[in-house]
């Protein structure tokens, strides 16, 4: 090397922020003492080569599409030298403080306020992003709402030292080491790896078991003390069953499933309707309404657990350069969001199809709702691609949702389309895990030419596909493609509809832990051919209880939406007295936009096809 070049990289390198000896970033977050509901955090810097730098908080994190702005929760940050004297320190935003004079800079203090208990309501902070500082309860330690980093230093290593009661075990997929029962070191290769394992804090309430060879840690906080990690992982096993025979095997060695259960008393979180669940690569974290009845506490875990749990090969092991290396700063956006939401969520209804936790009769339901959904949120078409470059814009936020209904409808006939191209030699599972096997968790792809690397895997019609639905604004022509795998698609269909006229369910949630919820009979029509009269309580159906929390419950459906006009044998409590109610339903001619069922005239090919995809 020339002494030309020497001197041009030794100016180089003393122009950008770098860390001199000590190579990474140490943190004390004290949940031990916490005052005004604030938890102090403070940070030891190694010396930073360069006059200024900013400390930044994240303006959102992978997984999530909307700004949440974490350092708008960042109070009282102050920055000391090793003398103890205090450096000037400008806030540019919510998110970035620049410190000046940053060459003698040797720590970070300050205090961060917890998004649940936010009164200001500024931000909308989606719930299992967030954090919780409930003393000597509970405490959600999203990472992002704790600590920053410098800018140019995201990829240095993180150790934080978690101040705790004696009583708190921390939840987390991170490298945890437990050095006295007060204080627990949590290690991160980068800030990346931070950000991606959270932790939750509370009294130990966990149950671990082995999924193939994979351990599921299930950790569990209910503010009632109603739901309790034994129930969580009861209603778990089947799902992360499900997950490993739809693919054949877990591509983690372990899992930490970490679950808020938040109760009737916590109405300022409630209202917020922020129930849902955020994945990470070796973990997600769950914010669930709380209900002692199994069945109830079944449906929701189950409802959002296959979902978040696939995210475990889309896109941990598949993703773009924009996530492998997020700008936690000014957040870019992948434009393959129909991939990493879209295509997962229809891997959940499939998976469920196939191990026979769903009937044909929901899937069909669910596949109609999507159809409805997506029209209903896009009204206007705007493509998938075109909304996932934009989702951090309001205009767009709107339209987010879309992505886990047409987006799932994308993956539908996205599969349909390999298999037929192909003969039935490609699914869409076997296209993603072969690309897979081509990039991987440390190897992202090019946003801009994973349609072409696809269509070198599979036929040229894929691209044409991924042109004409994904980049464009082309509806799918549902009526062709359902049509193949052995359903009927029509936007509008006149049928023969059947119905108890006159009635309708009204359902009361009581605080009542045998009867949590309760079917009562809303009666307009005195005459009404059951003689059901006003608040009666249905418990049985054709000899078979209600369950509002299952899905197309057959029960609820023979009542409310009968095939036929076949007698209708009902049991309610009137007055205290058990009563037993028959009659038929009427017909009535009818539209039915959305139409969608199993196709009586399918042949054994359409059959066969939709079999290999739902069975």
């Amino acid at each position: 090397m020339s002494l030309y070049h020497i001197l041009f990289y030794a100016f180089f390198l003393s122009s950008i922020p770098v860390f001199a000896g000590i190579t990474g970033v140490k943190a004390t977050v004290n949940i031990k003492t916490i005052q005004q509901d604030m938890v102090h955090i403070s940070i030891l810097t190694p010396h930073i080569n360069s006059d200024e730098i900013l400390y930044i908080m994240p303006a959102s994190i992978p997984g999530t599409y909307a700004r949440m702005n974490f350092g708008y929760f960042v109070k009282n940050l102050q920055a000391y030298d090793k003398k103890g004297n205090v450096l000037p320190v400008r806030r540019e935003n919510d998110n970035e403080f620049r410190i000046i004079g940053a060459k003698s800079l040797i720590r970070l203090e300050y205090d961060i306020n917890d998004s649940y208990d936010d009164k200001t309501y500024k931000l909308d902070v989606f719930n299992p992003a967030g954090t919780n500082f409930q003393v000597d309860t509970n405490i959600m330690m999203g990472h992002q709402g704790f600590i920053g980093y410098f800018e140019g230093l995201q990829k240095v290593s993180y150790e934080i030292k978690v101040i705790k009661p004696s009583f708190f075990w921390g939840a987390t997929s991170l490298y945890k080491k437990s050095v006295s029962d007060t204080i627990d070191i949590l290690s991160a290769k980068d800030y990346d790896e931070l950000i991606d394992n959270p932790a939750m804090y509370s009294k130990p309430d966990s149950v671990s078991y082995m999924q193939g060879k994979t351990k599921i840690t299930v950790a569990v906080y209910s503010t009632g003390g109603k739901v309790t990690a034994q129930m969580v992982a009861k209603a778990l096993k089947p799902v992360t069953s499900t997950v490993e025979k739809f693919l054949g095997t877990m591509p983690v060695d372990r899992y930490t499933f970490i679950l808020y259960f938040v109760g009737q008393e916590r109405s300022d979180l409630r209202k917020r309707e922020a129930y849902g669940a955020l994945e990470h690569s070796y973990s997600s974290v769950y914010f669930l309404p709380e209900s002692s009845d199994p069945k109830s506490l079944e449906n929701w875990v189950a409802q959002t657990a296959v979902h978040e749990f696939l995210h475990i090969l889309v896109p941990l092991n598949l993703h773009s350069k924009e996530i492998e290396h997020f700008d936690f700063k000014e957040p870019k956006m992948s434009k393959h969001l129909w991939l990493y939401e879209g295509v997962t969520e229809y891997f959940s209804v499939s998976a469920q199809a196939k191990a026979g936790e769903i009937s044909e009769k929901t899937l069909l339901n669910r596949l109609r709702r999507k159809i409805i959904s997506s029209k209903y949120i896009m009204p206007n078409p705007v493509s998938l691609s075109e909304l996932a470059l934009n989702v951090m814009q309001s205009e767009y936020q709107k339209l987010y949702p879309v992505i886990y209904e047409k987006g799932a409808l994308i993956g539908l006939m996205l599969d349909i389309k390999l298999r037929e191209v192909s003969g039935g030699s490609i699914t869409l599972l076997s296209l993603i895990r072969s690309l897979s096997t081509k990039f991987g968790p440390a190897k992202p792809f090019d946003d801009s030419v994973l349609f072409s690397i696809i269509e070198k895997e599979t036929k040229p019609e894929i691209t044409d596909f991924f042109r004409r639905f994904v980049d464009s604004t082309e509806e799918i022509q549902y009526e062709q493609e359902f049509a193949k795998i052995g359903f009927e698609y029509a936007a509008k269909k006149n049928i023969t509809s059947y119905s108890f006229s006159g009635i309708k369910p009204n359902i009361n949630t009581i605080e009542d832990d045998e009867r949590p919820d309760t079917l009562r009979l809303s009666v307009k029509d005195t005459n009404n051919v059951l003689g059901a009269k006003q608040g009666d309580i249905v418990l049985s159906v054709q000899g078979k209880n209600i369950n509002l929390d299952k899905e197309d419950d057959e029960a609820y459906q023979a009542l409310f939406s009968p095939q036929n006009d076949d007698e209708v044998i009902i049991d309610v409590i009137r007055n205290g007295q058990l009563i037993t109610l028959k009659g038929k339903p009427k017909s009535s001619e009818k539209t039915e936009e959305f139409y969608l069922r199993v196709n009586p005239m399918a042949t054994k090919a359409q059959k066969a096809f939709g079999a290999s995809i739902f069975h």
